[in-house]
């Protein structure tokens, strides 16, 4: 089967700007639709949305400017699913935030790289891709979730996943947990885990987009809740829930969804924390074992060596003994020999015993891991 050729459209009032990048991007084995601003941009979409995989989009341009036709695009069903990247100079939080408001997913700051630009568009289409799977499957199990409920109130799900939660096992049991919840209060969510292994980021909803993971990590440092528009992140050190659909528009629902989901992060947290010290334990025993296990080694070489050394010495002695018969030394000379012998002898005594010393400092740490292993 002959793989499919993506096309893209790029919307750019720059007309060197946009010569560059369509060569690039032809280069790159992609199909270039242009234009030179919102408005035709938008009419190209609406003649035949099936036939753009994605769209680049400049933001400050005449008759009409980015956010504009973003929003417009991702407002109608039959387009909103095209990934759109802004490409601009304006690169502060509260401009990443305007395209994210109006649903761009991801954000390259001018001057780009045209390897950046092939990454980035490499990744939307494979998410898009990722997107639709997820989706038939979100659309198949929908209705087994549903019969799953076991609790009707807010109240009666927040305690069924603080229960839940006892059992979970790692990171991606809490998300989904977490999403069954969610999903029931008709929430869409992206969490976000930060952790000593990395970043991890779930969504109750396909995947999380690159912009939508920068305008997550940008928000930490703006409190516990941080309101915009019809979106709450809700920041805790080790995570941050994204929710995109709060019901700004009836103010007493809103207010019992931010309790339910603050007891819902509260929940949260205490799992994560347990789960992050189990896995440092976990790491802990292992290393003290692999330490204990060298020093059995050194131990093992140690007496080896001690066997051997004697063995050489007493055997050079014996040789010697017998050597001396045949060699017609004279007694003073065989009293020399002797001698010289003798005192590499306890000269390989003495440098035993400083080994034996070390020896016992390392009894020593091993008995102390052996314990800390048993307090375990």
């Amino acid at each position: 089967m002959e793989e499919k050729t993506h096309r893209v459209l790029v919307v750019e009032d720059d007309a060197d700007l946009l010569a560059m990048y369509s060569l690039h991007l032809v280069s790159l084995g992609y199909d270039v639709l242009s234009a030179e601003n919102g408005e035709m941009a938008l009419n190209r979409v609406n003649e035949s949305p099936e036939s753009i995989d994605i769209i680049l989009s400049d933001i400050v341009m005449p008759v009409m400017e980015g956010y504009a036709f973003c929003q417009t695009v991702k407002s109608n069903p039959e387009s909103s699913a095209i990934p759109l990247i802004f490409i601009s100079s304006l690169i502060s939080l509260e401009e990443k935030m305007k395209g994210y408001e109006v649903g761009a997913d991801d954000y390259i700051s001018k001057p780009i790289s045209p390897e950046e630009l092939g990454l980035k568009i490499k990744k939307l289409l494979e998410l898009r891709a990722e997107n639709r799977d997820l989706q038939q499957q979100l659309s198949e199990s929908n209705s087994v979730a549903m019969q799953a409920m076991t609790y009707s109130s807010d109240l009666g799900q927040v305690l069924e996943f603080y229960k839940n939660t006892l059992d979970a096992a790692n990171f991606e049991e809490i998300a989904r947990l977490l999403f069954d919840v969610t999903n029931n209060y008709g929430l869409k969510c992206s969490l976000q885990l930060r952790t000593c292994d990395g970043v991890f980021n779930f969504s109750s909803r396909g995947v999380v987009s690159p912009l939508e993971e920068s305008v997550i990590e940008l928000s930490q440092s703006k409190g516990r809740f941080f309101d915009f528009n019809a979106r709450t992140i809700i920041n805790y050190k080790e995570f941050s829930l994204l929710v995109k659909n709060m019901p700004v528009d009836d103010e007493e629902r809103y207010g019992i969804l931010k309790d339910s989901l603050g007891n819902l992060c509260n929940a949260i947290e205490a799992r994560i924390n347990f789960l992050m010290y189990k896995n440092a334990s976990v790491q802990k025993e292992q290393i003290i074992n692999a330490v204990i296990g060298m020093m059995e080694e050194v131990d093992k070489q140690f007496g080896e060596m001690q066997q051997a050394n004697t063995a050489v010495i007493n055997s050079m002695i014996d040789d010697l003994d017998e050597a001396m018969l045949d060699l017609g030394l004279t007694p003073s000379q065989e009293d020399l020999v002797r001698t010289i012998v003798v005192e590499g002898r306890e000269r390989s005594k003495r440098t035993l015993k400083c080994a034996e010393v070390i020896y016992d400092k390392f009894e020593t740490v091993k008995a102390q891991l052996d314990n800390a292993l048993d307090k375990k």
